[in-house]
């Protein structure tokens, strides 16, 4: 466990580079996972050795792959990654994976905005806390793995704040529903979901 301040200063130790990953959290997740890792493998070879990533909690499932279960690919993929997490400490039950170097727990959320977003035009939780950090130390690349609402968010805030970023095109699993199974009848947009289009 760590403060938002020391998180700051590890995070500036040895001036090693910041990254973030987002994307597909439960209601959608991934529908292959061979996907998954191919998109993975091109991530790991833009991040130099011993980078760091910022990650958001979502807790690994191979069962439920959603970006979560893409950290824990990402970490089996290039263990020298370091990776924080941070999460709302309602949350603290999930545990914390194996794969993460520290945790920084926040109470800085609301009803309205409890894992992240903007809130009336404001950045809030755990979105709030990546673009302090940004100001502070500076993130080097998002990389983006399909998304939902939270994402589209986050997306506009990656543009306003010129962070560079790349968009991968993934198909989901579920129709953002956490239940109704992708096929291949779909149209493109609805395999790859609210994202498609709106990032590019």
């Amino acid at each position: 466990m760590i403060s938002f301040n020391n998180l700051i200063k590890t995070l500036k130790h040895g001036n090693v580079p910041l990254f973030m990953m987002i994307g597909n959290g439960g209601n959608n997740q991934f529908r292959y996972i061979k996907d998954l890792r191919s998109v993975l493998r091109d991530v790991v070879g833009q991040v130099p050795h011993g980078s760091s990533f910022l990650y958001f909690g979502d807790y690994p499932n191979k069962k439920n792959p959603d970006i979560g279960y893409a950290f824990q690919l990402l970490s089996e993929l290039r263990p020298d990654i370091n990776i924080y997490m941070i999460q709302i400490k309602e949350a603290i039950a999930w545990g914390i994976p194996k794969f993460v170097k520290n945790v920084y727990w926040h109470t800085d959320y609301s009803t309205k905005c409890k894992w992240g977003g903007v809130n009336n035009n404001k950045p809030c939780s755990n979105t709030k806390k990546w673009t302090l950090i940004n100001k502070y130390i500076g993130i080097s690349k998002v990389f983006i793995l399909g998304g939902g609402e939270i994402t589209l968010d986050e997306f506009k805030l990656i543009k306003q704040l010129k962070i560079d970023y790349i968009y991968y095109k993934i198909h989901r699993r579920y129709l953002g529903d956490g239940n109704t199974k992708i096929n291949d009848k779909y149209t493109q947009r609805q395999k790859i979901g609210i994202t498609y289009k709106k990032i590019e």
